[in-house]
């Protein structure tokens, strides 16, 4: 079981830092033709904003599940400051990820309805005529994972208030060497 959750944790942080560099450098190639044919060739081309908006919603919610992954999202965490006794500040924590994590399955609930609503309306872009459930879907995506990592920090937080040491959750850079090495040492006992 264990394999598996690395395994899994492993591949959706590589997946979601494709789609990071992947859309950011379709964003770039868009704004820099766009800048082109407007200014220096005097022909815009109409669209180019649709496009670069529906690429930009897969850049910006894969981002945000990306920092739920590795902790970076913004909070204000000043209960390290506030609370001394570990026990209490990993519990103070576990309930504030159990909140967190709460909230973002209603999240899930929300961006599911509003992807089906977008199914049955299957609005689309003004001037490209693009359906708009390409980039919505990303708002489901985003919301699973973050749901999932937020699931995580509050498991980990409270394994720590029950004394146990934190998980151990690979890097992307280690990737699946670290798997295989778990493996070998497994079949090496």
């Amino acid at each position: 079981m264990k394999r598996v959750f690395l395994f899994v944790w492993i591949l959706l942080g590589k997946a979601q830092r494709g789609i990071m560099i992947f859309t950011s450098l379709v964003v770039v190639t868009l704004i820099l033709i766009q800048v082109a044919l407007r200014y220096f060739f005097k022909l815009p081309l109409m669209g180019v904003e649709e496009l670069a908006t529906m690429v930009g919603f897969w850049m910006y919610f894969i981002g945000a599940a990306n920092g739920s992954r590795e902790r970076s999202h913004i909070k204000a965490d000043i209960l390290n400051a506030m609370i001394k006794n570990e026990k209490t500040l990993f519990f103070s924590k576990a309930v504030g990820n159990l909140v967190v994590t709460v909230l973002a399955c209603i999240m899930v609930q929300w961006a599911i309805r509003y992807f089906q609503w977008s199914i049955r309306s299957w609005e689309r872009s003004p001037a490209l005529m693009i359906p708009m459930v390409y980039a919505q879907f990303s708002l489901v995506v985003s919301s699973f994972l973050m749901a999932f990592y937020f699931l995580v920090e509050f498991l980990d937080n409270a394994r720590q208030f029950f004394g146990k040491p934190p998980f151990a959750l690979p890097d992307d850079d280690a990737g699946f060497a670290c798997m295989s090495a778990a493996g070998e040492q497994k079949e090496g006992k």
